[in-house]
């Protein structure tokens, strides 16, 4: 799964087909990646029928107030069952999925009314957080993760969770800390 690509700097006119680009060893480098085993596919199916409030089968999805209400409230639910897989391997596997979904469909973060401090909106960013950071302690063996994909392609995607959060006006005061 394609996390960080590369620009191409094609052109937008889709009357003229674009040559195949030739990227630089930096933009290569820039590449993030996350290796998507069969139990992480099955991970992100259940993750996004939650994320979605499940419509994620669909072509078109529309959600609300109580939808995004729903998931600031079940966040930390899912984040413990994610936490109580057998092994770490599936633990990993499960909050990835879950954070995945949660970037990805995106409503809940603005429209919800659990934004005010200590309420479902902060607890879950914290206990979103907590996880992440309590799960990247473990080296990528025990994760049974690939340090040369998986590894930067996690961080990567928590970085990007991390500045969505930060650009969002109601979570923009509650810091998602995920690094050690």
């Amino acid at each position: 799964m394609l996390i960080v690509g590369v620009d191409s700097g094609g052109s937008d006119d889709e009357s003229e087909p674009d040559e195949e680009p030739e990227y630089t060893a930096e933009q290569i480098l820039q590449l993030r990646h996350i290796l998507i085993t069969e139990a992480r596919a099955k991970a992100l199916e259940k993750a996004d029928d939650f994320c979605s409030c499940g419509q994620s089968a669909g072509g078109f999805a529309m959600f609300n107030t109580s939808d995004g209400n729903q998931i600031c409230a079940g966040i930390p639910k899912e984040v413990q069952a994610a936490l109580k897989k057998k092994t770490l391997p599936e633990r990993f596997d499960a909050l990835f999925a879950l954070t995945h979904g949660l970037k990805n469909y995106d409503f809940w973060m603005n429209d919800n009314e659990c934004w005010e401090p200590g309420q479902e909106l902060e607890k879950a960013i914290k206990t979103l957080g907590k996880a992440w950071r309590d799960m990247l302690k473990n080296s990528d063996a025990l994760l049974g993760i690939d340090g040369e994909f998986t590894r930067p392609g996690i961080e990567a995607l928590l970085s990007q969770l991390q500045d969505d959060f930060a650009s969002c006006e109601p979570t923009a005061d509650y810091p998602f800390k995920w690094r050690a």
